[in-house]
């Protein structure tokens, strides 16, 4: 464990930064693009990602290289943290490229914000893909664990918190970009979603002021300030998890489909999202929305949000594929899987789907409906991993610390693997890695 994150920290950080992966000489870095030696990314597997890993490490044995590594990387968060309280996807730590970022730590050092020009992301918070919301909750659990002492990092969690509750619609819900925030008087008339009278076959780019669950955004922010609440105890911080519970269970459509989609209009329809996105319920976004519905009962102990779950999840039971796997999309009024071909088109075949997108899998749909079956009930012991797993990591470590895998080092793979040690150690020797970091799974990479 200590050479591989001794190994990461040393060589593979970028100003405490990481992306998702290096070549093993080092030369080549890249996030969801190429970056270069003064970038890191933030979307995980990036940066927050690898930062609770080393969290994790640190819980599971005490030892203070882990702390320091993971102190590190929150700096690196908080250097660029921007004014409007979030992150964009790339965090840029070079002194001339930074001028054209509307970073708080380098307001001395820059224009203003108002007079860059030629950087239409310069002060966008992203919250899309559990970037923002991954960042700050990482800073939370470094703020818990140094106990407030480090001021810069408890200073950074106060005010993204704060950007947050100011993003938020009246309504509940929270725009992907703080740029593209929806004009309040918008946002008043959703207030239950419906079924549109007819919907087009064909893609049709969305107009107007949309919201968005795609990606589990809606959760992801929920999930945020349910961990804020639990640890900092600010009521304000219950009421926007709240609120935005409350905007679940407005978007949740009616029976006998009580999912929800991915894109709606300002009036709760479903529309078309990307060009590959139709119209209709999706099993992984409704999935996630059942997961957010739990941590809201688990904190408030009302039922109504288990009873908005247990539709949702009667409802994926019963579309569930013979193979075990959902389709990403059920046409609205049929339930019938749908899917689009390699030219875009809508179709009921999964055999000629793009291949850039899942159209069908499991989308981690299984161990939601059973965290509801178990609502309300004592936790499940942490999984601990067996022994034979253990010893398959090790064998495959170098002498340097590294993990390759097709010729690249990866943090996925890094994170993975450090976690997984992390929980055997801590197992073994009796420690507890702390619950509460269980409401901040690291999401899977999606296609």
């Amino acid at each position: 464990m200590l050479r591989a994150a001794t190994f990461f920290r040393d060589r593979v950080a970028r100003h405490g930064s990481y992306v998702w992966e290096v070549s093993t000489d080092l030369s080549w870095r890249s996030g969801e693009g190429v970056t270069t030696e003064t970038q890191g990314w933030l979307q995980p597997p990036g940066t927050p990602a690898v930062g609770r890993a080393y969290l994790a490490a640190f819980h599971a044995t005490g030892e203070r290289p882990y702390l320091d590594a993971a102190i590190e990387t929150a700096e690196a968060l908080v250097e660029t943290q921007l004014e409007s309280g979030g992150w964009w996807a790339l965090l840029e730590f070079d002194p001339a490229a930074r001028q054209s970022w509307c970073y708080r730590a380098n307001r001395a050092q820059r224009p203003p914000c108002t007079a860059i020009d030629g950087n239409k992301e310069r002060d966008a918070t992203i919250l899309d893909d559990n970037m923002s919301q991954s960042a700050l909750a990482f800073l939370m659990l470094v703020d818990e664990t140094l106990e407030g002492g480090h001021e810069r990092v408890h200073e950074a969690v106060v005010y993204g918190l704060g950007a947050f509750i100011a993003m938020q619609h009246p309504n509940g819900a929270w725009p992907v970009r703080s740029d593209r925030r929806v004009a309040d008087e918008l946002t008043v008339s959703a207030w239950q979603a419906r079924m549109p009278e007819s919907w087009p076959r064909e893609y049709v780019e969305p107009e107007g002021e949309v919201y968005i669950l795609n990606d589990h955004l809606q959760r992801d922010v929920i999930r945020m300030f349910v961990l804020a609440h639990r640890l900092y105890g600010e009521p304000e911080y219950l009421a926007a998890a709240r609120r935005g519970g409350e905007f679940l269970l407005r978007a949740q459509l009616p029976d006998p489909q009580p999912g929800w989609a991915q894109t709606y209009n300002a009036d709760l329809e479903p529309i078309w999202g990307r060009r590959f996105e139709p119209p209709a319920i999706a099993s992984n976004e409704t999935a996630g929305a059942v997961d957010a519905l739990i941590d809201l009962h688990r904190v408030t102990g009302e039922r109504r949000y288990l009873a908005g779950a247990r539709k949702a999840a009667a409802w994926l039971r019963a579309v569930r594929l013979p193979d075990g796997d959902w389709a990403r999309f059920y046409e609205l009024g049929t339930d019938r899987p749908l899917y689009l071909d390699t030219d875009y088109r809508l179709t009921y075949a999964a055999d000629d789907a793009p291949d850039h997108y899942s159209f069908k899998a499991g989308f981690d749909i299984a161990p939601v409906l059973a965290r509801l079956d178990a609502a309300g009930k004592d936790e499940k012991p942490r999984d601990v991993p067996m022994e034979a797993e253990i010893e398959q990591i090790l064998a495959t470590i170098d002498r340097e610390g590294r993990w390759v895998e097709d010729g690249k080092i990866s943090s996925a793979v890094f994170i993975e693997h450090l976690e997984r040690l992390a929980g055997f150690v801590a197992h073994a020797a009796g420690r507890t890695i702390p619950d509460r970091t269980k409401l901040l799974p690291l999401p899977k990479a999606e296609r």
